[in-house]
């Protein structure tokens, strides 16, 4: 399988999946990068609300099915994310809002660490990325387990442990493709 026969395979899959759910849509390829594709889906807004679902959690199992029924084991390219009417740059923006508040409250002196609410790895991902990028005297640090993993930021260099620059399990591994 090549790469375009993985791209029109996705697209297809996301397709039929909409049509068996009577949802009128339609199907965009953009490239994220050179690595990553994104499939939007542009449709109704009711629409948009079953597909995305409480907190993206549907969303998020649309992915991860069309991804487990285009894996190849000859082509190594699975690097691609479902989105619907821009739920993921609105989830974006809104997250690193969060962060941005976390951040300057740190910096401020108003608190030590400063906890983030639970997130999905792919999100947790997003903040490390911001945090890294944006301010770069802090560190982000995922802790918790499950559904109540979160990021806690604070300084670089706290002792005893706290702080520290870890991505855990939800920095560069991957996990953006839960």
């Amino acid at each position: 399988m090549n790469l375009s026969q993985f791209d029109d395979n996705a697209k297809s899959y996301l397709e039929k999946i909409l049509a068996i759910l009577d949802i009128e849509a339609e199907v965009l390829q953009e490239d994220v990068d050179d690595t990553t594709t994104c499939y939007r889906i542009e449709c109704k807004s009711d629409d948009a609300r079953i597909l995305i679902g409480k907190n993206g959690q549907t969303l998020e199992s649309l992915q991860f099915v069309v991804r487990q029924m285009v894996k190849s084991k000859t082509l190594d390219r699975s690097h691609f994310i479902v989105d619907v009417c821009d739920y993921r740059g609105r989830r974006r923006r809104t997250l690193e809002e969060q962060a941005k508040k976390g951040a300057v409250a740190v910096l401020n002196g108003d608190s030590e660490r400063f906890p983030l609410v639970p997130m999905t790895a792919y999100d947790r991902r997003l903040v490390h990325n911001y945090l890294q990028e944006n301010f770069p005297d802090l560190a982000s640090e995922s802790e918790g387990e499950g559904e109540e993993r979160h990021i806690v930021i604070s300084f670089k260099g706290l002792e005893d442990g706290e702080g520290g620059e870890d991505h855990g399990d939800d920095g560069h591994d991957g996990d953006a493709e839960e």
